[in-house]
């Protein structure tokens, strides 16, 4: 395993807890959204939940696919998701150790794969991208979740810095017409942007929930506090604030096999 992929082990097995609660992991809109998409009519008979961390997504599924496996790279954040399908009494749902830009799964075997704010920590997410679409089956879907960048260079640069600082397991945040370029690369057949919205932070929560040492704390807060105005307007962040709003955006694709 590379660098880069023990990195994201290392601050999953320490801060995995934190994200058992998180409200944007945990009970963030968007999984209402993934669950509409799939739909009642016609539910998968397997998923696939990539990264699952804590398995929020993979709860949510369990509610509309016969079967889910939820797969990630970190033992712990496979521990803590047990823990809680146990507690919710959900016994449809399998949990996996393993990469996922190179999946231990054989080919087309999943109706459905999901990855939800997890591809910004893979070193290749176009190859985590193309193993996704060989899992599936013909027609088959992938929903991808992630964080996006506005597109200008300037905040583009100053936000992926902050997220490195904060956390050395993050990889890269791209822009909307980033990510859909890596996912038509994979070879999907169509790739729709469906949706993108708004996820502010506090400041102290967020840098407390990747257990992000002071120094860097430090670091990241003077990127921000002299980054140009446009770029402070662009992330909602206060210089004069003591415990800034920091506004984060997501976005939402299915991609069809």
């Amino acid at each position: 395993m590379d660098a880069a992929k023990d990195r994201v082990r290392d601050q999953y097995q320490r801060s995995g807890d934190g994200y058992r609660e998180s409200v944007i992991h945990a009970k963030g809109k968007d999984l209402e959204w993934i669950a509409e998409e799939i739909g009642p009519s016609s539910p998968p008979l397997l998923a696939l939940d990539i990264a699952t961390g804590a398995g929020h997504t993979a709860f949510v599924l369990s509610r509309v696919c016969r079967r889910v496996v939820g797969l990630d790279i970190t033992p712990r954040m496979l521990e803590i998701a047990a823990e809680e399908a146990d507690r919710r009494g959900l016994d449809n749902i399998t949990w996996f150790e393993g990469d996922a830009e190179n999946l231990p799964l054989p080919d087309r075997l999943f109706d459905l794969v999901t990855s939800r704010i997890a591809p910004h920590h893979f070193p290749h997410p176009e190859q985590a991208f193309a193993e996704a679409r060989r899992v599936l089956v013909p027609g088959g879907r992938l929903i991808l979740v992630d964080n996006i960048v506005p597109d200008d260079s300037a905040t583009d640069r100053i936000l992926n810095e902050v997220e490195t600082l904060r956390d050395p397991s993050h990889q890269r945040v791209f822009p909307i017409v980033g990510w859909t370029r890596l996912l038509e690369a994979a070879g999907f057949s169509t790739v729709a942007h469906v949706r993108s919205w708004e996820t502010p932070v506090q400041w102290r929560e967020w840098m407390d929930r990747a257990r992000t040492p002071t120094p860097s704390r430090e670091q990241a807060w003077k990127l921000l506090q002299t980054a140009p105005e446009s770029v402070q307007q662009k992330l909602g962040f206060d210089p004069t604030a003591d415990d800034p709003t920091l506004i984060l955006r997501k976005g939402m694709w299915i991609c069809r096999k």
